[in-house]
């Protein structure tokens, strides 16, 4: 049966400154106003099914993850049959839900599964998405092998300033979904280039503050959805869809009291480079390390104050990595900025173009965090390229 016969059984329902010492925070404004008015509610239900839905999906693989589902992709990150199979099935929900001007910017395609040897594969994960998708009895429909295809590479789209695009990262955090850590399934709709509306989906974050070890959610549950739309607000409410709750960034104004999260993968980050700013912020806690865009989430509702990131050299942010997480943390009152203070666009295609990094706090520590931020950044390019003297002082000694 062919995705446009997917047939609906139940009804599923400014641009921020430069941050300097005289930044003032009723300046800010995490969304242009002309959007503020427009209502997308009609796709943000479709955006929390579809992200409900593939949570399930990748919980379920998850927990039998088998050596077989992970295969190795160019960049040598590992893929599994969860990452398609999310795909595959937000893909499918959307187009059933939203099924206008559809266009899709996803980080997977099907060309490793149409190699020799990947119909194996390519048929366990139409077997999950089609077992997913009925699973709480809203769809009746049989994808075949060929409309899961399609439905992966639907996400070739380049995005841009012009028209609606969705932005998918099917599986945030692939690594710590193989080692049974946080992931999460990230979704945005991008409007004129612009970030409308997000939903993060993260099945193992706890629905308590992983900040304070000594409290416990009730049989200590996990699963959280994280949802905003611009102008209206960051909820969460637990995967299982109980009612959801509005929350709000910390409101910690001194920098000795803020608690900060970065990237569990070093490769991903240069730890080095945030403990230096750490340091300069007098902050006393040690980081929390954990993996995907469940730090948007948790910063979003509270549990720590600062998220960085300062990717190697050579890297290049690309969009579905902070779309969704951008604007679950401004609506609920945050700051997102590369390290120059400017905000994130995402209107320029498939990749982000940021200046060293990208720092995420709330409106009162955003200047003396942006102040540590250059401070530190300058530092550590005077060391290199003292070092780099020095070398060069070895070398000539040498010849």
């Amino acid at each position: 049966m062919s995705l446009n016969c997917l047939r609906l059984v139940c009804h599923s329902i400014k641009k921020p400154p430069v941050f300097h010492l005289s930044y003032s925070p009723s300046s800010y404004s995490s969304s242009p106003a002309v959007l503020v008015s427009m209502s997308y509610s009609k796709e943000l239900a479709a955006a929390k099914k579809a992200a409900s839905l593939a949570a399930r999906l990748c919980q379920k693989v998850q927990k039998a993850l088998l050596q077989s589902d992970v295969q190795s992709k160019n960049d040598k990150s590992p893929v599994t049959v969860a990452d398609y199979g999310s795909q595959a099935l937000v893909s499918s929900v959307l187009q059933q839900e939203i099924p206008a001007d559809f266009s899709l910017v996803a980080e997977e395609d099907s060309k490793d599964l149409r190699k020799d040897g990947g119909q194996e594969i390519v048929e366990r994960i139409t077997k999950l998405v089609n077992d997913s998708i009925t699973s709480d009895g809203s769809y009746n429909v049989t994808l075949s092998t060929e409309d899961v295809i399609k439905a992966i590479d639907s996400g070739r789209s380049e995005g841009g300033s012009q028209g609606r695009h969705w932005v998918l990262d099917p599986i945030d955090g692939t690594k710590g979904f193989l080692r049974g850590d946080q992931y999460a399934i990230a979704l945005a709709l991008l409007d004129g280039g612009k970030v409308v509306l997000g939903v993060l989906a993260c099945p193992n974050l706890p629905l308590t503050s992983i900040s304070a070890p000594d409290q416990h959610s009730p049989n200590n549950e996990v699963g959280c959805l994280f949802f905003a739309e611009v102008g209206g607000g960051t909820y969460m409410q637990p995967l299982d869809g109980s009612s959801a709750v509005k929350v709000q960034v910390t409101a910690v104004e001194n920098p000795e009291e803020a608690s900060f999260f970065e990237s569990y993968e070093a490769a991903h980050s240069m730890h080095d480079l945030s403990s230096l700013i750490a340091q300069k912020l007098g902050v006393k806690a040690p980081p929390v390390r954990i993996d995907s865009q469940a730090k948007y989430g948790a910063l979003s509702r509270g549990d720590g104050a600062i998220y960085l990131r300062f990717p190697h050299k050579g890297y290049r942010e690309k969009i579905w990595d902070h779309a969704a997480g951008c604007i679950v943390v401004t609506e609920a009152g945050g700051v997102v900025t590369d390290a120059a203070g400017k905000p994130l666009d995402f209107s320029r295609g498939n990749y982000l173009d940021v200046d060293t990094g990208i720092i995420v706090t709330n409106q009162k520590l955003m200047p003396f965090l942006f102040n540590a931020v250059r401070e530190s950044i300058k530092e550590k390019a005077a060391s290199l390229s003292r070092r780099i003297d020095v070398g060069i002082c070895w070398e000539r000694q040498l010849t």
